[in-house]
């Protein structure tokens, strides 16, 4: 099978199948700091930095009038006076800047426990500042919002020690222990309610997060981009006259063929696989939405060539293969300077309108509504064979290759070359295509299969090497002197790719026994898609059989793919043939594998396709 990578955004975007990928990456981001970062957001607001400014201004107060008294110090006064004091320039620094930074926040938390024990023991009489370990429960307000559950519990430990220790100091003093006892009692109680607020405030921002949160992706919908922009405007740059905003808008061309072809499950891995490569792709600074239901949004701001490296690690995040079902997507961009005006609703619903309009003329171009091929790319018949011809000259395309193993074992026995083309004018199949509409389709694929033969002498000696070609290439080139050099130390498996339809079975037949009396194997490339009927299999007689993704994609769960494949593999090792199961990713598709008696496996759980160097490595 063609390797199919997604390919640079304005253009056509590929994909072959999908990775696991946990919800939450790319919209609000679920981590550690998650109610740290809940907290940041809201500490910007300025109500809630002058009333934190309040409090600590407040607990100094008390610090100060407890000095003045006099009654419960023995020269320490002036320690608690100065202690009381340090609470001005700290609330200062609330009102003046939203802070903290994570470190701030524990640090203010232990500026606090310091500043509490401090005073409480300062007191020669243990049972009144028993009472004052209640402001240890404004401070744990506090840490539960703004800290860890670690921070949480230090200060909970440091809270207890101080209170159970001034309990025994007072009862030691004389006071009646019932009374130290209720107090005591009292106090712990109060420090359970912040836990109790924890929790809650937990479950409101779940409840949140709903509203915002497509459930699928675990992206922000249309509404929680809108809440999100707040995020993105704070992103600063060095110089505020180069401050820009920037948009990308990615949509999945004919997804509704996906849904019907594979099935919805397929087409919702389609999703989330989308989802995680974008989110991947760019900062935490920017804002990843799905808006609705095969379209992202992607909202930056920086300076304008951050944003343009922004959009390069999109697609080369994307460009990454992966077994499953072909599929192209279609995106545009918008950018406006900003300066220092800030992020507003209207200003992003302005540029995804004209990123709309863009990705709608790059669809419109890679269909074929200017009136070339439908699925080639825009240009004249010698524009598109010029460009084919010059990478030929280049050395053809890119090569990687995939482990197909073996069912029982997961042992590699052999790999197939995927072809890799540069970006900008859509997928391989979209090359190949290009190629055949321009006359040149067999030049493309030989050069393809001369780059992965020379590839491939790297890799391990003993297993197969498995190469594409179309019925055309095969009837109208010698692959049989271009393979000889290499047969030395593998055998080569030829697959007769599913995306053209066989006219002359005849010939091509003929070509094949060529091949095979060269001691080269037959491959039907995706039985079950494509022109890959029942047909061809009876015409040319191949020596291995590949079953097509779309029966095997949860074979595990549904018993009609079940009952298709195990035909497929029954009816091929009726004839002699074997049989490679393609798309397999889970543990339960292999053990359906195993348990039909397929021969050998290929797919994301055995491998995925990567360059030689790392294949070798």
């Amino acid at each position: 099978m063609r390797g199919m990578p997604i390919s640079r955004l304005g253009t056509a975007v590929t994909a072959e199948g999908r990775t696991r990928y946990r919800p939450g990456l790319g919209g609000p981001r679920e981590s550690v700091d998650d109610d740290y970062t809940y907290f940041a957001r809201t500490a910007r607001e300025r109500w809630v930095r002058y009333f934190i400014g309040t409090l600590t201004l407040m607990f100094g107060l008390c610090g100060v009038l407890m000095a003045a008294s006099g009654i419960h110090y023995d020269g320490l006064a002036g320690f608690v006076l100065a202690g009381s004091l340090t609470t001005i320039p700290v609330a200062v620094a609330w009102f003046v800047r939203p802070w903290p930074s994570p470190r701030l926040a524990n640090a203010f938390v232990f500026y606090a426990d310091v500043g509490i024990v401090a005073i409480l023991f300062s007191s020669t009489d243990h049972y009144v500042p028993l009472t004052g370990c209640m402001m240890f429960t404004i401070v744990a307000v506090f840490t539960v919002i703004a800290s860890s559950y670690r921070v949480v519990w230090a200060h909970l430990a440091v809270s207890m020690a101080t209170l159970l220790t001034l309990a025994v100091l007072a009862t030691n003093q004389g006071t009646n222990p019932w009374l130290v006892a209720a107090t005591a009692v009292t106090v712990v109680t109060l420090y359970l309610t912040p836990l109790m607020m924890r929790a809650y405030i937990r479950h409101l921002r779940s409840r949140a997060s709903g509203a915002v949160v497509d459930s699928l992706t675990g992206l922000y919908n249309r509404r929680g981009l809108l809440e999100a922009l707040d995020d993105v405007g704070t992103a600063s740059t060095d110089s505020a006259a180069d401050r820009t905003i920037g948009v990308t808008v990615l949509d999945i061309d004919r997804f509704k063929d996906i849904n019907d072809r594979f099935g919805h499950p397929t087409g919702d891995a389609v999703l989330i696989e989308i989802a995680a490569r974008l989110t991947a792709a760019v900062p935490k600074t920017s804002v990843v939405s799905r808006l609705s239901g095969d379209e992202f949004v992607i909202v930056h701001i920086g300076v304008p060539g951050e944003i343009a490296s922004t959009d390069n690690r999109i697609r080369s995040g994307l460009d990454e293969s992966f077994s499953g079902p072909p599929f192209t997507a279609s995106a545009g961009s918008a950018s406006e300077l900003l300066g220092s005006e800030p992020v507003t609703p209207a200003v992003v619903r302005k540029l995804i309108a004209l990123a709309d309009i863009e990705m709608y003329r790059n669809k419109s171009r890679l269909s074929g509504d200017d009136g070339s091929a439908r699925g080639s790319s825009r240009g004249t018949r010698a524009d598109i064979r010029t460009r084919i011809e010059d990478l030929i000259s280049r050395g053809g395309p890119d090569v990687v290759f995939q482990p197909i193993c073996d069912t029982v074992t997961r042992a590699v026995v052999g790999y197939e070359a995927l072809s890799r083309f540069p970006f900008g004018y859509g997928s391989p199949t979209m090359w190949f295509r290009d190629a055949t509409n321009a006359g040149i389709g067999p030049l493309l694929e030989v050069a393809a299969i001369d780059r992965a033969l020379a590839a491939s002498e790297s890799l391990p000696c003993g297993i197969f090497i498995s190469l594409n070609a179309s019925a055309d290439t095969i009837r109208s080139t010698d692959l049989t002197s271009t393979l000889k050099p290499f047969q030395k130390d593998r055998q080569f498996h030829i697959e007769i790719t599913e995306h053209e339809r066989v006219d002359d079975y005849l010939a091509v037949a003929r070509s094949i026994e060529s091949l095979r009396a060269a001691g080269i194997f037959i491959s039907v490339d995706d039985v079950g898609a494509g022109f890959a009927g029942l047909r061809q299999v009876v015409e040319l007689r191949p020596d291995t059989l590949k079953v097509d993704y779309a029966l095997v994609h949860g074979i595990d769960t549904d018993a009609i793919r079940r009952a298709a494949a195990a035909s497929v593999i029954g009816f091929a090792h009726e004839i002699g043939s074997t049989v490679i199961m393609e798309g397999v990713e889970t543990e339960a598709e292999l053990r359906v594998a195993v348990e039909l008696g397929a021969d050998m496996v290929q797919g994301l759980l055995t491998g995925r396709p990567l360059p030689l160097a790392d294949t070798v490595r």
